[in-house]
């Protein structure tokens, strides 16, 4: 491909990416309306949500290992497909119960385009260009968590609460005409199609991922149990696999499973201030919905900061691990500081807190992903990033049920959700950090490129 080419399509990979993300929380603020607007069951509220992120976390890993053997433009466009058509008929919704459905097939497309976008990168780009470009990714995985609500908000204030869902559709169907025309087919192509599906391995794990993040969105700790068994069952089914959806090598070697683990906890702290400040913010401080997004925005500047720097001094020094623990000694003093939070700190203080669990988080979120790409074969990093997304999304449902279990465990909601943010923050942070120390030092240095 030529650059002018190259830059057209990076920049339809990173339009969907951020599209299938801000649809994880854009609804969030835009839900009082969508209820009023549809009736229906008051149970039915928090599914809108959790019908789009089960499979799409679900479909992270399959969608990256089938591209491994169809290429990533074949799967790109399938689950773009599906995502604009989940997004359309989510717009056009009469019941509420529709509205779940359509929900489910929207993420099912969403698993596509945040995968394979990461991979695509990786793909398409080498040395510092590929740190970079991975890095900017990551900042728009921050983005949209923040910039969601407020999206949300504003859009079913304004224009009414079916533009959540429509203005995907011409964003998303230029970025799928792009990816049609430029993207060669045979981009990401390593495995031998004739090598036996692993439908055992598929089936299993969509089971075991759904039950666990449905248990923890709903806080149904049975339903969490219940994920386990198909889980050790799929643990089974991939070691024998010809082609395993989740390779076990990932696992075996030290060094990668140490980024996997680091991956899956290293973010912890992000999640629960995400979670919790809004409503002290609202609860305390009486701001409304909008108004406690923006109060959000020192933890996304520091993110994005800490993002891009990270990944530029990795690519410099050759070595990820000091940079990473470095954001984690940075989320551990930022968790601190909401030690002693009540309703009576100023709130430039919480503003810095949340600017150093900011600055803290970067590194957990562009440095393993560099790292993780600069020690896999080629041939592996579609499974290998399909697996850090998985996980990392796990992480993320993981931290914000612990996080809503304390919260409402709580009297005074501002000493709650800052004790809330304190022991998830640091518990992250203490199981990102010692799987990292786990490896040994050599281990963390790759070779410069260019």
């Amino acid at each position: 491909m030529t650059a002018n080419r190259q830059r057209l399509l990076l920049a339809a990979v990173m339009s969907g990416l951020l599209l299938a993300m801000l649809d994880q929380t854009i609804v969030g603020t835009a839900l009082p309306a969508i209820v009023e607007r549809l009736g229906g069951s008051e149970s039915l509220y928090v599914w809108v949500v959790t019908a789009y992120l089960v499979p799409a976390t679900v479909s992270l890993p399959i969608y990256a290992r089938l591209s491994d053997r169809w290429g990533r433009r074949a799967l790109l466009l399938v689950g773009m497909a599906i995502f604009l058509l989940g997004s359309g008929l989510s717009a056009a919704a009469q019941t509420m119960e529709q509205l779940v459905a359509f929900r489910a097939l929207q993420g099912l497309g969403a698993g596509a385009l945040e995968g394979l976008s990461f991979i695509l990168v990786a793909d398409l780009y080498g040395g510092k260009r590929n740190a970079a470009l991975q890095g900017a990714l990551a900042g728009l995985m921050g983005v949209s968590f923040i910039a969601g609500p407020l999206l949300g908000g504003f859009i079913a204030d304004g224009i009414g609460w079916r533009w959540v869902f429509l203005v995907n559709l011409p964003i998303g169907l230029a970025a799928l005409a792009v990816v049609a025309s430029v993207l060669p087919a045979s981009v990401g192509r390593s495995e031998d199609r004739r090598a036996r599906l692993d439908l055992a391995g598929i089936g299993l794990l969509t089971l075991a991922i759904g039950l666990v993040l449905i248990g923890l969105s709903e806080r149904v700790w049975p339903l969490v149990a219940a994920g386990l068994l198909p889980l050790a069952a799929f643990v089974a089914v991939e070691r024998r696999a010809a082609a395993p959806i989740m390779p076990p090598a990932l696992f075996a070697e030290r060094r990668t499973a140490a980024i996997l683990v680091a991956g899956t906890f290293g973010a912890f702290g992000m999640f629960a201030t995400l979670l919790l400040l809004p409503r002290y913010f609202q609860s305390v401080e009486d701001v409304s919905a909008t108004h406690s997004g923006v109060l959000l925005y020192p933890l996304l500047v520091g993110l994005i900061v800490s993002i891009n720097v990270a990944g530029g001094v990795i690519m410099k020094r050759g070595e990820f691990r000091t940079v990473i623990l470095g954001g984690t000694v940075l989320i551990g003093l930022g968790a601190f500081g909401f030690a002693t939070f009540d309703g009576g700190t100023p709130r430039w203080e919480a503003m810095v807190f949340m600017a150093l669990i900011g600055l803290g988080v970067g590194p957990q979120l562009s440095g393993l992903q560099i790292a993780l790409t600069r020690t896999l074969a080629p041939a592996r990093i579609g499974g290998g990033l399909g697996a850090l997304m998985l996980l990392r999304q796990v992480g993320a449902a993981v931290a914000l049920a612990a996080a809503e279990t304390l919260y409402l465990r709580g009297d005074d909601p501002a000493v709650a959700a800052g004790t809330g943010i304190v022991v998830i923050a640091l518990v992250g942070a203490v199981i990102a950090s010692a799987a990292l120390l786990s490896v040994p030092r050599p281990a963390t240095r790759f070779a410069l490129a260019a």
